[in-house]
């Protein structure tokens, strides 16, 4: 009834990883991840707040697991981020800055290019006026970040945020200079050693 040229057909499209997934009803694993990241990264986007905060609560459980990201979702995670830093719903900004933190500890190799935005923005943040435990969460973003890239580039940002003209600081960055003083600190230690 059927030819061995059908057997073939039928054994290799039972071999593709579409024709698994709709015969069993399930994908294989990393299309699973490839799939919930394009998700995740859309919520995260979204102009909507709830989603919003679903996209960050799915990217805090794939932090969990220790998934390595793409170059071109490291990117856009970045840029998401960079917006997120003046997300307007305190409930998703604080979450935000929970995510943030795992994210640099895990992928603090790869965001090399992104410290300028990242350590700008956390120190914006260090002085505007924020509840105490948003101020926190901030706070711990910028020991994290302090801890996590090398002394020398951070201390290279810090100088260019202190002597830009286009930056007005207001009389709550105390903790920013505190930051920078520390920072040149060990930067200059590292120096010496």
């Amino acid at each position: 009834m059927y030819s061995d040229d059908d057997a073939n057909s039928d054994a290799s499209s039972a071999c593709s990883e579409r024709s698994f997934s709709s015969r069993n009803g399930i994908a294989p694993q990393h299309l699973r991840q490839t799939e919930d990241m394009a998700e995740i990264l859309n919520h995260c986007a979204s102009s909507n707040w709830s989603e919003r905060k679903e996209g960050l609560l799915g990217l805090q459980s794939l932090l969990k697991t220790c998934l390595c990201f793409s170059r071109v979702e490291l990117k856009r995670l970045c840029e998401i981020f960079t917006r997120m830093f003046a997300d307007p719903h305190s409930k998703v900004f604080s979450m935000f800055l929970e995510t943030l933190v795992d994210f640099i500890t895990l992928h603090r190799e790869d965001l090399q290019d992104w410290l300028f935005v990242l350590l700008t923005q956390l120190l914006k943040k260090m002085g505007a006026d924020l509840l105490g435990s948003v101020q926190a969460k901030v706070q711990q973003a910028l020991d994290v970040t302090r801890d996590s890239f090398p002394y020398d580039q951070q201390f290279n940002i810090l100088m260019r945020f202190i002597v830009d003209q286009t930056q007005t600081p207001n009389l709550k960055v105390g903790p920013v200079f505190m930051f920078s003083c520390s920072a040149s600190i060990e930067f200059i230690t590292s120096i010496q050693k």
